[in-house]
């Protein structure tokens, strides 16, 4: 296991013991990895780690080191509204210049519309950079509960299917996170219904349905994904597999992942 697959993926309980011995071992804190060249500490500061963050510190890795986008750790953090991290990285000694697309991110996530406004009157491309570290905002912030970030990234332009979390468009996340209103805009907006991630190759409705069942609160949250998943389906979501559009694969996995009350949905939704 690689340190960027266990800061990623595998960080249990235990993992900053692990961390810590892995370094001690050897491994290289500034080791690249990914289609963005990331640090582990870029890859920690993503997966909101603070403590393993403080390790890396300690064990030398480079607080400035830039991904291929020209991100550091600190423009990961403060562009996630992750500010204890931002504050543990400054007060480490991190550089904490930003560039405009950073700024607006910063007053996006922070819900400084005003301010997020007059970045895009001044620089008209910001929404959409063309840089893909950039152009994650959107997805970003569609798993949030926050309809007019939303909103004004899509008037503003932003990319639809640019990937954030886990590779998945905006749709993706917010299906996964439960964000029904946020799937309504997208949606609206015309984003794709049947992009399969890099990561757990499902499309958005297969992560509403994981969600329904595997993530935080879900009990709480069955209202919001029975809407979700239904959404989908009225909108046109395919449950085949791309290039096995007969087969019935991909319905028994979104079967076999959706809580009750989905399932009764999906049962509606197939022919």
């Amino acid at each position: 296991m690689t340190l960027h697959e266990l800061l990623d993926f595998h960080y249990g309980v235990d993992g900053d013991d692990v961390l810590r011995r892995m370094l001690a071992q050897g491994a290289d804190p500034d080791v690249r990895g990914g289609q963005h060249a990331e640090t582990p500490l870029h890859v920690a500061t993503r997966r909101r780690r603070s403590t393993a963050v403080a390790i890396l510190l300690d064990h030398g890795a480079d607080i400035d080191a830039r991904t291929a986008g020209g991100k550091t750790a600190y423009a990961h953090a403060i562009r996630r509204g992750f500010d204890e991290v931002a504050a543990l990285l400054a007060g480490r000694g991190a550089s904490t210049g930003l560039n405009e697309a950073d700024r607006f991110a910063v007053a996006i996530v922070n819900g400084e519309l005003d301010e997020a406004r007059a970045i895009l009157e001044a620089h008209p491309d910001v929404a959409r950079t063309g840089n893909p570290e950039e152009d994650r905002l959107l997805a970003d912030v569609a798993g949030r509960n926050d309809r007019q970030a939303v909103e004004f990234l899509v008037d503003a332009g932003a990319d639809l299917t640019a990937p954030g979390l886990d590779s998945g468009t905006p749709l993706h996340q917010a299906a996964w996170f439960g964000q029904p209103g946020n799937g309504r805009l997208l949606i609206d907006a015309g984003a794709p219904l049947d992009v399969f991630d890099d990561i757990h190759e499902a499309s958005p409705i297969h992560w509403a349905v994981h969600g329904s069942r595997c993530s935080g609160a879900a009990e709480e949250r069955q209202d919001a994904y029975v809407q979700l998943v239904e959404m989908l389906l009225a909108a046109g979501s395919s449950l085949h597999y791309p290039g096995d559009p007969g087969g019935d694969a991909y319905v028994e996995r979104l079967f076999g992942d959706a809580s009750p009350r989905v399932r009764k949905v999906l049962q509606g939704g197939i022919p």
